[in-house]
């Protein structure tokens, strides 16, 4: 299962979320919620940038 350790790059917290039921975690790959936010485009239809939940700060995803 692949290691959900993520932090912000503009403050560097641990962006890890609440952990993923063991029988839900082949669902999502994963074994760690995320706390990122996404923000979204509507004419893309799709995240186009990530937020973090405590500098606020927003980067482009990669």
């Amino acid at each position: 299962m692949k290691n959900s350790k993520e932090n912000c790059p503009l403050c560097n917290t641990d962006l890890r979320g609440e952990p993923i039921p063991e029988e839900q975690q082949g669902s999502y790959n994963a074994t760690q919620f995320t706390r990122k936010i996404g923000i979204s485009d509507i004419e893309k239809d799709r995240i186009v940038k990530w937020k973090c939940p405590d500098c606020k700060g927003k980067w482009d995803i990669k």
